[in-house]
Order: C-alpha cells, then sequence, then structure tokens
C-alpha cells in the first residue's frame, strides 16, 4: 500500500494569512452577509456612513455617570443608525445581575410597545472604550429588529449583528473592542490582576476583514486609509492589512459581489454636524435641572448588597486568634535567625513558641463568639441584633456555621422565595437547610430572595 504524500509545509506568509485573517469559508460567509444588508437596507451605511470613533467630536453629550446619560449615548448611536423619534428605555444593572456573554455589559432587550430597551451593567459604564462599543453593537441589533431583518439569540444570528455593527459605521469601535486584556492593581510585591473582555460573537480577525472591505470598497486615498489605520490597536490594524491584498484581487470584484451600485449613484455622505447636534426633546426628557443618579461609580463594599440576603457566620474565634499568635511568632523567629545581632535564637525555639501560643489561642478562642457577614468582600463584624449589614448593606436573613455553607443556604432560602411575613411561621426553613433565625430561635428567615 502506497503512502500518501507529505503535505508540503505552509509559506511563511500563508502561515501569517492563518494567523491574521478568517479562514476561507468564513470570509465567503462574511461577505455574504454584507452582501445581504446592500440588498436589504441599500449601500448607504456601508460606503458613506462616518466610521464613529470613541471621542467628544461623535459623542459631544454630557455624561454624568447616570441612566440618562446612558440614553443620551444610546440615541447618539442609534441616530448614527438612522434611526430617530424611537423612545429608548434604559435599565442600569448592578454587578449582581447576570447579562448575556458577549455583550460587555451592555445587551439589546427588545423592542417592546415601541419602545427600545437596553439593559446595561453599572460595571460597564465606568470605561468609555467599553461601553461605547458595546452599546453602538447592542444599537446594530436593535436595528435589525426595527427593521426586520433575521435577529435571535443563538450564534448565527449574533453573528449577523456583528456584520451589522461594521456596515452601520460601527467597526472602528467593535473592531477595538473585539478582544481587549488589560491589568490592575501589582506593583512591589503584589501580583496585579489581568482582565480580558469580549466583544460580540466573531473573532477579531473576522471583524477586521469586515472593516477592511468596508475601507475597500469607500476607495480612501493613501492619507485617508493610512488615518483610518492609525485609530486602531496595534492587532486589529495588523488584522485588517493583511486582509487588503485578499479583498483586492478577489474575483468578481469586492463590489460586484456585494452588489454596490456605482459610485456616481451612491447617496451622500451625511453632515456630521446634524448627527451630532442636539436632540430636540433633550431638555425635556433629560431634565437637566435634576442631577442624575451616579451609577458608573465603584462603591466597592459599600451597599454592594443592599435590598440582597446575607447570612451571619457563627463560630468561634479559636482559629483566628491561633493564627493572630503563632504566625507573627514564627515570622519573628526567622526574622531573629537571619539577623546578625550577635545573639543565638535557634528556630526550633520559635516553633516551639508558636505552637503553644497557637494552643493557647484555640483554648481561650473557644470561648469567645466570632460573627461575621457571610459576604465574601465583606466579613464585617455583626452584632446578634443587627438585621442589617452596616457595610456591604445585606440583609441578614439567616445564621450559619462557616462561610462556605453560603451558597447553600441562599439556595434554600431561595427555594423558600415568596413566603409572606404572615405565612414565615407556618414555612419556616428546616434547620437542616442550614438557616436559623438572625435574632432569636423562634424567628423565621426573611423571605427576601437572592
Amino acid at each position: 500500500m502506497s503512502e500518501s504524500p507529505p503535505k508540503p509545509d505552509l509559506a511563511p506568509e500563508d502561515e501569517e494569512d492563518e494567523v491574521l485573517l478568517p479562514p476561507p469559508p468564513a470570509r465567503e460567509w462574511l461577505l455574504s452577509q454584507l452582501a445581504e444588508l446592500v440588498r436589504a437596507r441599500g449601500a448607504g451605511p456601508l460606503v458613506a456612513a462616518p466610521l464613529v470613533e470613541p471621542i467628544p467630536e461623535y459623542f459631544p453629550d454630557p455624561w454624568a455617570g447616570g441612566e440618562p446619560s446612558v440614553r443620551r449615548l444610546a440615541r447618539r448611536l442609534l441616530r448614527y443608525a438612522g434611526i430617530e423619534d424611537v423612545p429608548v428605555a434604559v435599565t442600569v444593572l448592578d454587578e449582581g445581575n447576570a447579562i448575556a456573554s458577549g455583550t460587555s455589559g451592555v445587551s439589546f432587550e427588545g423592542l417592546k410597545k415601541g419602545t427600545l430597551e437596553f439593559a446595561v451593567q453599572a460595571a460597564a459604564m465606568r470605561d468609555p472604550m467599553i461601553v461605547v462599543p458595546a452599546m453602538a453593537r447592542a444599537v446594530a441589533e436593535a436595528y435589525r429588529r426595527v427593521h426586520r431583518l433575521p435577529t435571535g439569540d443563538g450564534a448565527p444570528h449574533q453573528r449577523m449583528v456583528d456584520v451589522t455593527a461594521v456596515y452601520l459605521g460601527f467597526g472602528l469601535l467593535t473592531a477595538n473592542a473585539a478582544l481587549r486584556i488589560g491589568g490592575s492593581g501589582g506593583g512591589w510585591g503584589r501580583r496585579g490582576n489581568r482582565t480580558r473582555t469580549r466583544l460580540g460573537v466573531l473573532d477579531p480577525q473576522s471583524v477586521g476583514f469586515l472593516l477592511a472591505a468596508q475601507l475597500h470598497v469607500r476607495g480612501l486615498s493613501d492619507k485617508q486609509h493610512r488615518a483610518v489605520l492609525r485609530k486602531l490597536e496595534a492587532n486589529p490594524a495588523g488584522f485588517v492589512r493583511a486582509a487588503e491584498p485578499v479583498l483586492a484581487h478577489l474575483e468578481p470584484s469586492l463590489a460586484e459581489r456585494l452588489g454596490l451600485p456605482p459610485r456616481g449613484q451612491w447617496p451622500p455622505a451625511p453632515d456630521l454636524d446634524v448627527l451630532t447636534g442636539p436632540f430636540e426633546d433633550e431638555d425635556v426628557e433629560d431634565e437637566p435641572t435634576k442631577p442624575e443618579e451616579r451609577k458608573d461609580e465603584d462603591r466597592g463594599v459599600q451597599g454592594m448588597n443592599a435590598g440582597k440576603p446575607v447570612f451571619r457566620v457563627e463560630r468561634s474565634k479559636a482559629l483566628r486568634l491561633a493564627k493572630m499568635l503563632a504566625m507573627p511568632t514564627v515570622m519573628l523567629g526567622m526574622l531573629a535567625g537571619r539577623m546578625q545581632i550577635g545573639v543565638d535564637f535557634p528556630m526550633w525555639q520559635a516553633g516551639v513558641a508558636a505552637v503553644v501560643l497557637g494552643v493557647l489561642g484555640l483554648s481561650v478562642g473557644r470561648m469567645i463568639p466570632d460573627r461575621r457577614c457571610s459576604e465574601p468582600k465583606c466579613g464585617t463584624a455583626l452584632d446578634p441584633d443587627m438585621e442589617v449589614c452596616p457595610l456591604c448593606g445585606g440583609t441578614i436573613a439567616g445564621v450559619i456555621g462557616h462561610p462556605r455553607e453560603r451558597l447553600a443556604a441562599e439556595e434554600a432560602l431561595a427555594r423558600k422565595g415568596g413566603a409572606t411575613a404572615e405565612d414565615d411561621s407556618e414555612d419556616e426553613v428546616p434547620a437542616n437547610d442550614l438557616a436559623k433565625d438572625p435574632a432569636s430561635p423562634d424567628r423565621t428567615i426573611s423571605s427576601r430572595a437572592s
């Protein structure tokens, strides 16, 4: 039996294409979706819409960190998408509320009773490089809904939303936000936190391919082209550059494949001054005399569980006190052993002292109660008669014996959820559900569920 010939090695440029470009079948699908949008809604947005950037020139509206500010952002992007005179509603969610993956904290909730509804997580509002691209993508989904284009929650439909965002002129926003790697914290002796945010369903190479197609059909001059690429981060710019020669050598040409009319029949570019002008009903809708309630500030632990149930962890201070006495003794012993102070201090003596103090701490700590909030980020000391945690603001809904019992207690409380104050006495959560009364053995658990 003859052996099959070995596969030839990829040339360096082919290897690069594999990294910087979507696979050929994906390219065909992307171009077919752009062509479908041109057939359904015309070539105007693709060839003439402004390429929106997250800078004041395109977003002149005031930002005060509240719902009116987010609504103004949504309305501005809807105007860029050609959607006017449609009421917009925005709901700001706290960190405890889940939102669809791939949205970076901003989602289109639907067209309900003639109103476009959006949901925004407060955490997304803290970074304009997150909230603006994420809202642009949500507006692209709203555009498809308003114009009765295929929509849905599945991955194929969500890929169409990503294509639509580029078609509308939001490609600079979504290309830079398709995959963002950041970091926080760190410093001497500390380890920083690495963050990774993803916008949309399409991979960054596909978004770059779409943006390259839009730039190619517009026929930008070299100077204009370089100016656009400078507005992209390094990776998206590389994806666009890699796609350009592929698009330039298509047969039939890209313009033909997309079904674009001759350049002389293209609609004129919209006036940016008109697009960035004030909204006619801005004074009435946004009530400038009434200050906005800021929701984009990171309050940390303070008030993070307001209106939500937490539990009081009741146990002894034995382990905590043992650590407080033993650990410093060990550390001081190690330090003294390494210092040249003319005193011989064997490490074993420090170990014995640490064991003795640890045992003492365990013995004494058994007699001292330790009551703390079950919220992992809080852990505030609580008094037996407290009904609300003074730091995180959570409503104390029961007592547990260890922090690891918190999730099971929350599930037990959720199963009980819906009980009213009147029927609590007849529907008390059993003791084996890991929740007890926060004030007295006879008092039932609050019916507030997470």
